[in-house]
């Protein structure tokens, strides 16, 4: 009987080191056979923003699908970091936020989503006394047209 279960509990333990290590490096891997976009919405999908767009940096970001691929990603990273309640702090959040919606304008200065959501969050900053995104962050948003 201490054998079997023994016996159990060691194969049990190597199959769930197994599966645990057979994951990708960034913790989520897709199906490289997909189509790009495909594989970009689902990383997108498990919130694997990096890895979607470290997944592009050896394309040519003048394609515009790819362009369009990385301002649907920034897009969507901002979007989550704005509304994404965990242990890091808000003012994090929200310069990363702010960051990834800079990045959207850089790609397409017409994204209007990217320049609300941008507008909401220094509106939020003027109701909090003596706060402001971070000074590279302000920089970025002078970059793309807002004087913050």
């Amino acid at each position: 009987m201490i054998s079997n279960t023994l016996r159990f509990t060691s194969i049990l333990l190597i199959t769930v080191l197994i599966a645990a290590c057979s994951g990708s490096e960034d913790g989520y891997s897709v199906d490289e056979n997909l189509p790009l976009d495909q594989q970009v919405d689902l990383l997108i999908e498990n919130n694997e923003y990096e890895t979607a767009l470290t997944m592009l940096d050896g394309e040519d970001r003048n394609d515009p699908e790819i362009a369009t691929l990385l301002e649907k990603i920034h897009l969507n990273y901002g979007l989550h970091s704005m509304n994404t309640f965990d242990e890091t702090e808000m003012r994090t959040r929200m310069n990363n936020a702010l960051t990834q919606f800079t990045e959207v304008l850089r790609i397409n200065p017409d994204n209007a989503v990217a320049r609300e959501q941008i507008q909401q969050i220094m509106m939020i900053y003027g109701t909090i006394p003596d706060r402001e995104p971070e000074p590279d962050v302000l920089e970025g948003l002078r970059e793309v047209g807002f004087d913050y």
